[in-house]
């Protein structure tokens, strides 16, 4: 199935973090920043560790996050604006002026107080990319799934059979050769376990063979936690 699998990869295309990325909302400074770290993960310990000074500085939507989550102690440490909202259009050289040392005072304040980007994630909530980068991978899955299926029953299958109400099956009629006993994707369940079959098979001119699917051939399939 490993092998069948492997074709169907060759003939479904993957996405693209790239181009995926090119048709999400957001910044271009955001989407330059998910393309360089191949992430769209912004929650986090992992994510929060490996951002830098540069990256919220950098990228708008960071930026804007870390300002919210810090502007609670504005005024006692961090920094504060001197000028005002309406100097952006009544004195834009005041403001212009006001805004570089600001944020060359917010730079200082995080280089001396690393932790105060903890909790910053809280804020990019509304970002959902990551999200939707995983059910787009789910989405492919799914798509190399049908194609495994349709090569097995195109190209590969041999014989069918279901069980009776006993658990036994019978399969009559196959040439000598090589084989596979597999239930696909049907996973069964024992107990807490999820079991699958992948058996080889190997059938000699005018032999009959009998096979025991157990705990002891199964594929055991993990479960999420």
């Amino acid at each position: 199935l490993e092998e069948i699998e492997a074709i169907a990869r060759q003939e479904v295309p993957p996405p693209e973090l790239p181009a995926f990325v090119d048709g999400l909302s957001g910044s271009p400074e955001l989407k330059e920043w998910m393309k360089r770290r191949e992430t769209m993960t912004l929650r986090g310990d992992e994510f929060l560790t490996a951002l830098t000074i540069d990256d919220i500085l950098a990228v708008p939507e960071f930026r804007d996050a870390y300002q919210a989550n810090n502007l609670i102690v504005s005024g006692f440490g961090f920094p504060k604006r001197s000028a005002k909202p309406s100097d952006k259009e009544k004195n834009p050289g005041k403001w212009e002026k006001s805004e570089k040392r600001y944020w060359e005072e917010v730079r200082n304040y995080l280089s001396a107080h690393p932790e105060s980007k903890l909790g910053m994630d809280e804020h990019l909530r509304g970002i959902t990319a990551s999200t939707e980068w995983s059910a787009r991978q789910q989405r492919y899955q799914q798509e190399v799934r049908q194609r495994v299926l349709q090569l097995v029953h195109s190209r590969f299958l041999a014989a069918r059979t279901e069980t009776d109400y006993e658990g036994v099956a019978h399969v009559r009629g196959l040439a000598p050769g090589r084989y596979w006993l597999t239930n696909l994707w049907n996973e069964v369940r024992a107990g807490d376990m999820h079991l699958t079959w992948e058996v080889p098979v190997e059938l000699r001119a005018g032999e009959t063979r009998s096979l025991e699917l157990n705990n002891a051939n199964a594929r055991f399939v993990p479960r999420p936690r």
